[in-house]
């Protein structure tokens, strides 16, 4: 895991690495730290990078009072994609609120843990997918040569498109391709890929979620009704809502429930169906950081006009908490649609027919 510590100090300098020299004699993970003590060697070291995170001390003069380790951060932040770690004694002066990817520590704190929490954040893989010569350039790599470069004449050519709309195709087929090596990749999602948050598009839209009067709902308005066109208008006059209930309120015995409570147990297995959407009449939304549990309940929903949706979300009253992402939102309609197109066949006495097949007075 390559590091990059930009610090001036020296005796700091010679205990980080001390400390990760000991660290490394017991992490499954080989620490290599690349150390600059100035600011434009540490600039310099950007334009062609192989980080995975960085260490960074915000004072890089002893007499300047300038925080010119921001330089660094906002040049990261702007252009790369690996996590940053403040580590200095001037935290005070930085506003920027802590994430995953930007976390403040005293100069006084104990560096082992920094380290530590380094070494989580790369184990996860995210600088391997999204790193300057990660996964996802691999993949861009492929598809640039493998299959654009079959099918460019085919934009190239287009002169009923703008370069700006054959752009967003290209930008499109890109993405759409991109999803395909991905998904001959994965196995079982994580609960968190349901959800984007916080929602990406300008506007409601299908898939969204909102809050409502302390209750959550899913839009499920069809897309090519509630996208708003040129003008600010939608085909939809009115925008469907369905309710998302709690678990607790609607599982048999879900208090009762704990990590430990056995496979066999009617109630686990009870909730575990609700999970695989055995029942028509609800679809499982998982938990997330952000994101509580929860039943859509295609049964009970809503509609509430375009014009009333729009004053209630610029008053703040409808909250959009997050979007559900593809392919979920896919299966949500399909089995909604699926639910209100049940054709009820009429019924026959069963010992009746029971007796017509076997002629039995």
């Amino acid at each position: 895991m390559n590091l990059l510590i930009v610090e001036d100090d020296k005796p700091t300098i010679q205990s980080y690495l001390d400390n990760i020299e000991s660290f490394n004699k017991k992490s499954d993970v080989l620490i290599v730290p690349k150390v600059f003590e100035n600011l434009e060697d540490a600039k310099a070291s950007l334009i062609s990078p192989d980080y995975d995170a960085a260490i960074i001390d915000l004072k890089l003069s002893p007499n300047s009072v300038e925080l010119e380790g921001l330089e660094i951060v906002n040049e990261i932040q702007n252009k790369l994609r690996f996590p940053m770690f403040i580590v200095s004694g001037s935290l005070g002066q930085v506003e920027r609120e802590e994430s995953a990817f930007f976390k403040k520590r005293s100069r006084d704190g104990n560096f082992k843990e920094v380290l530590a929490e380094i070494i989580d954040v790369y184990n996860t893989g995210i600088t391997k997918i999204l790193g300057k010569r990660g996964t996802v350039e691999e993949h861009l790599n492929t598809i640039f040569w493998n299959h654009l470069s079959n099918s460019m004449d085919l934009w190239i050519n287009d002169a009923k498109r703008t370069p700006q709309e054959k752009e967003n195709s290209l930008l499109r087929y890109t993405l759409l391709h991109m999803q395909e090596h991905i998904d001959e990749e994965l196995e079982k999602y994580h609960p968190s890929e349901f959800y984007i948050t916080k929602p990406i598009k300008k506007n409601i839209f299908t898939g969204d979620i909102v809050e409502l009067e302390k209750t959550r709902y899913v839009v499920l308005t069809p897309s090519c009704d509630i996208v708003v066109r040129q003008g600010g208008s939608r085909n939809a006059d009115f925008i469907l809502f369905c309710k998302i209930i709690s678990l607790e309120k609607t599982v048999k015995n879900y208090d009762k429930l704990t990590s430990e409570t056995s496979e066999k147990n009617d109630d686990r297995k009870r909730l575990v169906s609700f999970f695989q959407n055995k029942t028509q009449r609800y679809h499982f939304v998982p938990k997330a950081e952000s994101m509580d549990p929860g039943l859509i309940d295609f049964q009970d929903k809503l509609t509430i006009s375009n014009k009333e949706v729009n004053t209630l979300i610029e008053a703040e009253k409808i909250i959009r908490l997050a979007t559900i992402s593809q392919p979920f939102l896919k299966d949500i309609i399909s089995r909604y649609s699926n639910y209100y197109a049940r054709q009820g066949s009429p019924d026959f006495h069963p010992d009746e027919i029971y007796n017509s097949l076997f002629k039995i007075d």
